[in-house]
């Protein structure tokens, strides 16, 4: 009987010890969870992943199969804890209520706008060459964007609407006029509509738009293991590589170097923002025109 019982015993450490190993693994694997699956977020998305596999922690970055919330139900999904994070423009309100990781992940890209417009309107929008002349037009905005008080800052007019996908089909039936979006997400949706919408030539704008990763405020483990890979990506290039390969493609096919610059103000930015690296895409000419956070 004590042989067999000893022989018991020695055989559940032996399996306990075994399975250790495993049982470590999965109290250390870190899990992510967000909600952006739309494309315009997916460098934002394989951004987040370079950063992670920075180090030796195993982890699992979760995302749904389709997006269906938008940025201000996110927000608050991130706020709640329901989910882990989401990357977007910042503001002192998201600054105070989730855990701002201060690397901006477009560097500066995000705030420079081209002019979605319809084909019939394409020629006259293609002339414009100073605010003034854009004050004549009502562009479209999403009503919870944080970026949309950057047209009262600038005496522009303004339609808003709550969903992402509305706003194309308001541009087409001539709500308003044009649809400014950001150069690493125009062309993708350009092409979606492309029955109907056109690029506007010879024109682009700019305001400060820093995006930063937004971790849930009971994470700050998370939002330092991101900014440390996010920084660890800058000084090997890594972060470099990855921001050329998913944007040159674009920077080279908007023609940058012929459009006009008009600079406009945004409100939103709170104040000594990180600087970025505007070098990376935009034209020599333009940088001392380019407004860098203070």
């Amino acid at each position: 009987m004590k042989s067999s019982s000893l022989f018991w015993a020695n055989t559940w450490v032996a399996i306990t010890l075994l399975s250790l190993p495993i049982y470590l693994q999965a109290q250390t694997n870190l899990v992510v969870k967000h909600y952006q699956k739309q494309v315009r977020y997916q460098f934002g998305a394989d951004l987040l992943h370079l950063a992670l596999s920075k180090f030796d922690t195993p982890f699992e970055i979760i995302a749904p199969a389709t997006q269906k919330a938008n940025e201000g139900r996110g927000e608050l999904l991130v706020i709640s804890g329901k989910l882990d994070l989401q990357w977007m423009s910042t503001s002192r309100g998201r600054e105070e209520k989730m855990i701002a990781v201060k690397v901006p992940i477009y560097q500066g890209i995000l705030g420079l706008r081209l002019l979605l417009v319809t084909k019939q309107n394409h020629q006259a929008l293609s002339q414009i060459s100073s605010i003034s002349d854009l004050r004549h037009y009502t562009g479209g905005h999403g009503s919870h964007w944080h970026d949309l008080p950057v047209y009262a800052a600038n005496k522009l007019k303004v339609n808003t609407y709550g969903n992402y996908q509305t706003l194309f089909t308001q541009l087409e039936h001539n709500r308003f006029d044009y649809f400014h979006r950001g150069l690493n997400e125009i062309w993708q949706e350009q092409a979606t509509h492309a029955d109907k919408l056109k690029i506007a030539d010879n024109v682009m704008l700019f305001y400060p738009h820093p995006v930063y990763y937004f971790v849930n405020k009971d994470r700050p483990n998370l939002a330092q293991k991101i900014e440390e890979g996010l920084r660890m990506a800058l000084m090997d290039g890594s972060f470099k590589k990855l921001f050329l390969s998913a944007h040159n493609d674009i920077i080279k096919k908007a023609k940058l170097a012929k459009r006009k610059l008009i600079v406009l103000k945004n409100p939103v930015v709170p104040s000594s923002p990180p600087k970025f690296n505007t070098q990376w895409w935009l034209p020599k000419k333009f940088q001392k025109h380019i407004i860098q956070p203070l």
